[in-house]
């Protein structure tokens, strides 16, 4: 091959390969889907399966009631958000991990290991801190997410985790804190 035609066949290439890279970058720009979205979704989503995970944890090893009832809205509550938010996420072709953090298996197993009162008092307090963290996560993403199906979940799902972040205050205040 001569060096003109393999100079022509790269100069192609590369051609070829920006123009494909444009397209994509103007069909994600005017979807107004960006690397935000992306990652409340998958940030969204796996603070939703450490949610759920730690209610499974409580409703097995807690006594009280209160701890339990509250658990049983987290597996139910954020089970719900996180179907819909998978479907959304699926919808955008992002792809969501399948099981809570490192981290947050790793809060998991401390937790695990604690009993009676102290198991209550630290789920408790978890949630409070989980709750005010994920209130942060979809209130910036109710006012700032760049397509407006991830800025409506967020918007929607806001109250309910409001309501959550009450109902932990209220069972921190029981179980002590």
């Amino acid at each position: 091959m001569k060096l003109s035609s393999i100079t022509s066949y790269c100069g192609a290439a590369v051609l070829a390969v920006a123009a494909a890279l444009a397209t994509a970058s103007l069909s994600a720009a005017d979807s107004g889907f960006n690397s935000t979205d992306k990652s409340f979704l998958e940030n969204a989503y796996q603070d939703g399966l450490a949610e759920v995970a730690m209610g499974r944890l409580a409703l097995g090893k807690t006594a009280s009631p209160d701890i339990k009832a509250f658990a049983q809205h987290m597996v139910d509550d954020h089970g719900k958000a996180n179907a819909d938010l998978k479907t959304l996420a699926d919808s955008k072709k992002v792809s969501v991990a399948s099981e809570p953090s490192m981290t947050d298996k790793a809060k998991a197993k401390m937790a695990d290991a604690k009993s009676g009162a102290d198991f209550d008092k630290s789920y408790a307090d978890s949630m409070v801190s989980a709750h005010k963290d994920a209130i942060k996560l979809f209130e910036k993403a109710a006012q700032d997410a760049g397509d407006p199906e991830v800025k409506a979940f967020a918007a929607k799902t806001l109250p309910t985790l409001k309501m959550h972040l009450s109902m932990a205050e209220a069972l921190q205040g029981k179980v002590g804190k």
